[in-house]
């Protein structure tokens, strides 16, 4: 009897088992290998996440947060839905700012959840920021654009701006776009081996490419290392590109596509300059009236064509336009030569290609396809739908460097100075290079 019950015993066990869904036999379970942990950081450095993440069924979410000294105060977080059983904790680095916090303790977090809502805690790592003497100021910038996390549309350009300086020499400065897979799009190293470097129309600042940026988010920072190995995350911002429009406003940027023909743009004639010529490279005043007058300059009547200082929607603010800053450059050139600027007046007010078009039909002014100091170059429509102007300043070793601005609105207001202005001086390859040349207008 005793060996009956004992059978029927097992038998109801057995059946209680396999009545239980396989995926509740096993608990969730979250393993993890090369998990980078903070354990003292200086204030104002960087700290890379890195590892990975496997469970034994899909991850639904995955949250890194960083809480305060107690725990119960979350101070920043970054929540992503998942849909897998591994995740690279690389991926989520550029969401968390360890080079913002204050001086103090800190816990860093990573939680992982299933279909089901249960949650695994796989980091919790209670970790220093000390305020040391190296970190409290022996690398800084001062008036750094981007001053915070921005937006561009796809095609347009933005300028850097910001002085760095360092208590000791600085051995390496390295700027990088990364994409929003933490992939680097963009790198530029400059070795300045001084205590201050400039952004503006710096090597750093042509090579961010951010005119080429196709639609997506993207982090864009700066660090600096200086003599006694302090290094130091300067700008740590993120970047939204929304997607272009294929509607071309009057100064759409010039892009670096591969549109249109590739053919040379060097110049391999005798280079002539005019007399008098001064080559413009370094942003107008703000004083200049055939920049920023709209009685001069037709572009700057519009909020939305040119960097007025006011809003032109929203909170949105333009920061550069290409047709905008050619029209008042062009006017330059011609008054300094003693020429009418009503000239110059007759044939702006359309975009790029319009420029053009309307000069070859009114003949204002001679135009061809050799470039010449002092010439407008005229870029056709590119594949997302832009065009293209600027201002042939010199002639090097047969390559034209030109200068030229790009359409950039965000949420930056111009300076009173207008020092934040997007202003180029640069080779015509930088923005220009395999683009479609329509060909030179000849201002003198």
């Amino acid at each position: 009897m005793k060996k009956t019950k004992k059978v029927i015993m097992m038998l109801i066990t057995a059946l209680l088992i396999m009545a239980v869904p396989a995926s509740a036999q096993a608990a969730f379970k979250v393993t993890k290998s090369g998990v980078s942990l903070p354990s003292t950081i200086k204030k104002g450095a960087t700290f890379q996440m890195k590892g990975t993440l496997k469970a034994n069924e899909k991850m639904t979410k995955i949250s890194c947060t960083i809480y305060n000294s107690n725990g119960k105060k979350c101070l920043q977080r970054y929540d992503k839905k998942l849909n897998g059983k591994t995740y690279n904790l690389k991926k989520a680095d550029p969401y968390l700012a360890f080079d913002r916090l204050a001086a103090g303790k800190y816990y860093y977090r990573v939680c992982v959840y299933n279909a089901k809502g249960t949650k695994r805690r796989v980091v919790n790592r209670k970790f220093t920021v000390n305020d040391t003497a190296a970190s409290s100021g022996s690398i800084k910038i001062s008036n750094p654009l981007p001053s915070g996390d921005f937006t561009l549309n796809a095609g347009q350009s933005y300028s850097l701006s910001g002085t760095i300086t360092s208590r000791y020499k600085m051995k390496k400065i390295t700027a990088k776009i990364l994409n929003s897979s933490n992939q680097v799009v963009y790198s530029k190293v400059s070795k300045p081996n001084s205590k201050k470097y400039s952004l503006k129309n710096s090597a750093i600042d042509s090579a961010m490419k951010f005119d080429a940026l196709t639609a997506g988010t993207y982090t864009f920072q700066i660090n600096a290392i200086d003599s006694e190995k302090n290094n130091v995350v300067l700008i740590k911002r993120s970047l939204t590109v929304n997607a272009g429009s294929n509607n071309v406003s009057p100064g759409s940027t010039g892009s670096n596509n591969t549109a249109g023909n590739s053919e040379s743009l060097d110049y391999s004639g005798i280079v002539t300059k005019p007399s008098g010529y001064k080559a413009r490279t370094g942003r107008p005043a703000v004083s200049n009236p055939y920049y920023y007058n709209s009685s001069y300059n037709i572009y700057y009547k519009y909020n939305s064509l040119a960097p007025t200082g006011k809003k032109y929607y929203a909170n949105y603010y333009v920061l550069g336009n290409c047709t905008w800053y050619a029209c008042g450059r062009a006017m330059e050139i011609v008054a300094s030569a003693g020429g009418n600027i009503s000239r110059v007046q007759q044939i702006f007010g359309g975009d790029p290609v319009g420029i053009y078009n309307t000069n070859a039909s009114k003949r204002v002014f001679s135009y061809g396809t050799s470039p010449k100091i002092g010439a407008l170059a005229i870029f056709n429509y590119g594949s997302s739908g832009d065009a293209h102007i600027a201002v042939v300043e010199d002639i090097v070793n047969g390559v034209p460097y030109v200068s030229e601005s790009g359409y950039a609105f965000g949420t930056t207001v111009p300076a009173a100075d207008r020092s934040n202005i997007v202003f180029k001086y640069q080779s015509i390859y930088n923005w220009a290079g395999g683009r479609q040349l329509l060909g030179y207008i000849y201002l003198i």
